[in-house]
């Protein structure tokens, strides 16, 4: 077991040193390292990620028997992570299926 040492100044009570001297912040320029991307890609990604989010909350209950026990059926479509498993959300929302009474509907 490794012990932590802590630093603890005997002074605690002295004030941080300001100049005086600056009396405007300055800004620091920094170039990008990367492109710009425009902005109709960003709306497109969003775009999606609102359309499915809006899917599942309209599909949240069974329109045969009104049950909320929904399971949501995906193709295998999706991104996938560096070990090769499935993104959650990434996927393909095809239909609904209520696990109550077995009634299956299209998204």
């Amino acid at each position: 077991m490794s012990i932590l040492k802590i630093y603890y100044p005997e002074n605690t009570h002295c004030e941080p040193v300001v100049s005086q001297e600056e009396s405007s912040p300055m800004i620091l320029p920094f170039q990008r390292s990367y492109p710009k991307k425009p902005h109709f890609l960003k709306l497109e990604k969003e775009d999606w990620v609102l359309k499915r989010a809006r899917i599942l909350f309209q599909n949240q209950q069974c329109p045969a028997c009104n049950s909320s026990s929904v399971e949501k059926l995906e193709l295998r479509d999706g991104l996938l992570n560096r070990k090769n498993r499935l993104i959650p959300g990434t996927s393909t929302v095809v239909g609904f299926r209520c696990e109550s009474c077995d009634t299956e509907w299209p998204a």
